[in-house]
């Protein structure tokens, strides 16, 4: 089994297969957890476990493992421009879709929303980004996520050192898209700036670190899933709606 640094992948053009198996496996849960979600959510059938630590575990795993290959990916790609129109265009898709379904399935800044934004401040920052070395920039972003992540919840750090925010800043719709989430915001699906703009540029900085990879581990289906993982993003729920539909209420 062959090894090259990514260095070499990329000035060679060179596919990331595992890069591509990786995103698949998690596109494979996405499907069973936004399944269980309609199951909880659209059905007379209440899954009490899909509400616990493990559940919201599983469901980070799946969109970190997103926004960290987006990011990782983005130092390699020479179309940025033409993504970022892209995965603007399907979350405008998205959000129009569900609004027409209904106020449960409503999304309103999901994690493509996040996404498009991400790319966007990447592409606006970038020469402010590449001067920080990727170790720190690594190590930096990892601590910002960590101490944004309950913005959301209205303070930054952690539950026993923490600093709560004014409660003024939390009032605004639009707000809520930076994570100062405010009461009348109604989202299924959501993932403000901040914490994961962090989550995102840590792949980016992850890319820029000289180690090796496995290039060739390569598991055709989940590969294959990969490499495809926006459009079975956008028609996955519709065609689970489908099957379900018998039972929803």
């Amino acid at each position: 089994m062959s090894t090259v640094t990514l260095e070499r992948v990329s000035h060679k053009k060179q596919r990331y297969f595992i890069i591509d198996t990786i995103r698949g496996f998690a596109v494979i849960n996405m499907i069973l957890y936004h399944l269980c979600w309609n199951i909880d959510n659209l059905t007379d059938i209440k899954l009490n476990w899909y509400h616990t630590n493990l559940a919201a575990l599983w469901q980070f795993f799946i969109c970190g493992t997103f926004l960290l290959l987006a990011g990782f990916c983005i130092r390699f790609s020479s179309h940025i421009l033409k993504h970022t129109i892209i995965l603007a265009i399907c979350a405008m898709l998205i959000t129009l879709v569900t609004s027409i379904t209904g106020d449960k399935t409503l999304i309103v800044f999901g994690i493509l929303h996040c996404m498009t934004l991400c790319f966007i401040i990447f592409m606006l920052t970038k020469r402010f980004i590449n001067k920080i070395p990727a170790k720190t920039g690594l190590c930096i972003c990892i601590l910002l996520f960590a101490i944004t992540y309950n913005i959301p919840n209205g303070y930054l750090g952690f539950s026993k050192i923490s600093v709560y925010l004014p409660k003024g800043w939390y009032v605004s719709y639009w707000l809520s898209l930076l994570g100062l989430l405010s009461p009348d915001f109604r989202s299924a699906d959501y993932f403000p700036i901040f914490p994961y703009l962090f989550l995102f540029l840590a792949g980016y900085y992850l890319s820029k670190l000289n180690f090796s990879i496995k290039k060739d581990i390569n598991i055709k289906f989940l590969t294959f899933i990969g490499q495809h993982s926006l459009i079975i993003y956008l028609i996955h729920q519709p065609i689970l709606y489908i099957l379900m539909f018998p039972i929803i209420k």
